[in-house]
């Protein structure tokens, strides 16, 4: 069994995944704590605790190339989000390689200074391509930072800035779609959600109020949640452990789903979807204006 490199801050190192996946950088906290980031998307697809047990769920029918995005990890949806009909409703950055800004101990400056007690890598996409009919030709950048803390929290962080030199300005959605691991989706519960509004896909986007008590799950559920708490936690009731997801302003609203759509026999009763998002309305930038999104993950597991 090969032996992780010896690792000084930022506490990263680079890694060639095979037979799929293709290049990630892969952070590792000195206190055991682990995540992995592909460059294709950009996606988290690993994200564990400090005892080496996986947090999010992977399907093993997941496919690595284009045009199929990962199922599974941190999706990042932009600049559309369930628009349309094809591969491609949840925009592009999903299905593009991304690339590092500074691999070894520099850092984008279009972020704060990171923090010596944390693990972090930067990426950056802007290559707007050429086969994406249902977005103008825009000039955009999107940064993300993913910083895994002394406490085991995974932190995502996204800047997009329109660069137009037109002077147009440009209107995108933007979410986090996280699959978390769980036991058995019929013994998971949502709290945080209660009597808040949502979209329903699977009634064609048609507008409901959930209920008073935490959601639960019986069937197939494809959801967005609008303009919702900042604290939302997904509680695995038969592993003793609650995933929290903390976010910022920007991202009023959650993603919710569970399915089985392109998943490995029975895979969906180990997996639900819940994300940071800004979805109910776009978001419109003028030329060298910026947006930022931040989502940051926290687990509580009891003994």
């Amino acid at each position: 069994m090969s032996v992780p490199p010896v690792l000084r801050w930022p506490y990263r190192y680079y890694n060639l995944r095979y037979p799929g996946g293709g290049p990630s950088i892969i952070l590792r906290h000195p206190r055991g704590y682990t995540a992995e980031i592909l460059f294709y998307g950009a996606q988290v697809i690993s994200w564990k605790n400090q005892h080496g047990e996986e947090l999010l769920f992977l399907s093993t029918e997941a496919i690595y190339e284009r045009p199929h995005p990962v199922r599974g990890g941190i999706p990042i949806c932009f600049p559309k989000f369930s628009d349309n009909a094809n591969i491609e409703d949840n925009g592009f950055a999903r299905t593009r390689f991304w690339r590092t800004e500074g691999l070894t101990y520099y850092y984008d400056t279009n972020f704060p200074p990171p923090s010596r007690d944390n693990a972090f890598v930067d990426f950056i996409f802007d290559d707007m391509p050429d086969d994406f009919p249902d977005w103008p030709n825009h000039s955009f950048e999107l940064h993300l930072r993913v910083i895994l803390g002394p406490t085991g929290d995974l932190t995502m962080i996204s800047r997009v800035k329109n660069i137009n030199a037109n002077g147009e300005p440009f209107s995108f959605k933007f979410a986090y779609q996280t699959y978390f691991s769980v036991s058995n989706i019929r013994a998971t519960q949502i709290e945080g959600l209660e009597t808040m509004k949502y979209r329903d896909y699977l009634q064609d986007g048609g507008r409901f109020t959930e209920g008073a008590n935490p959601i639960s799950f019986q069937n197939e559920v494809d959801r967005a949640y609008l303009d919702t708490r900042d604290d939302i936690s997904v509680a695995d009731l038969d592993r003793l452990r609650t995933f929290t997801i903390h976010k910022n302003a920007s991202l009023t609203d959650i993603d919710g789903a569970v399915h089985a759509a392109d998943l490995g026999n029975e895979e969906y009763r180990q997996m639900v979807v819940v994300g940071a998002a800004a979805v109910r309305k776009e978001i419109t930038l003028m030329p060298s204006r910026e947006w930022t999104g931040t989502q940051r993950l926290s687990v509580v597991e009891l003994d």
